[in-house]
């Protein structure tokens, strides 16, 4: 075997075992995650198709131009995309040991699997988006800019409302099931009746301006 070709093999044996670990550890958080939320239903089983599962070097991603705003939690932070989430998964499990989930790729994982939690139970377009997001916050505490501001504010109060807002706190926890049940229960009274929305949410943002 030709030295290129055997590297080549060898580059792909070690992405396909990253690949592998990736998907165990996105499987033990997505359980993580279906613990924390089963008072508001079952979000079923993690499915690897429901996730862009791939891995890419950042390097080989060149944006135009340069300095372009990208949707990232800050100047400092590497850019949101959700073909990231092997790489964010990783890069989380090693961090966990010493920072726990207070990391930007923590962010990052749990916007993508709360997000998709949450239109598992039933939440769509925005909503769910913002679910994700203030999910993400009270998880990691750290923002990602995805879904409405507004929204993600609310959830990350309602999740603290009766808790000192330490973001140290497990999924197996009975405050932090019903939390996260009545934060589900506002979000899909908010879909389900428009009125109620504008009343208790579109009144706020004429104040806050609602960024996408």
């Amino acid at each position: 075997m030709e030295l290129e070709e055997l590297l080549k093999d060898r580059e792909f044996d070690e992405g396909q075992k990253r690949l592998n670990e990736a998907l165990v550890i996105a499987h033990r958080e997505w359980e993580n995650v279906r613990s924390s939320l089963e008072l508001s239903g079952d979000i079923g089983e993690f499915d690897k198709e429901d996730f862009m599962i791939g891995l890419i070097e950042e390097d080989v991603i060149i944006r135009e131009p340069l300095l372009s705003p990208t949707k990232s939690v800050s100047v400092y932070a590497p850019t949101y995309y959700p073909m990231y989430f092997v790489k964010n998964v990783l890069t989380m499990d090693q961090k966990l040991s010493e920072e726990g989930y207070s990391t930007i790729e923590a962010l990052y994982v749990y916007v993508e699997l709360a997000t998709k939690a949450a239109q598992r139970l039933g939440l769509k377009g925005s909503f769910a988006v913002s679910f994700g997001a203030g999910y993400g916050s009270a998880r990691s505490g750290w923002i990602a800019e995805k879904g409405y501001p507004i929204e993600r504010e609310l959830f990350v109060k309602m999740f603290f409302r009766n808790r000192k807002k330490s973001y140290d706190w497990g999924f197996f926890w009975s405050s932090v099931k019903e939390n996260l049940n009545g934060i589900f229960i506002k979000f899909q009274a908010w879909q389900d009746d428009e009125s109620l929305y504008k009343k208790e949410v579109k009144s706020d943002a004429i104040v806050k301006p609602m960024l996408v």
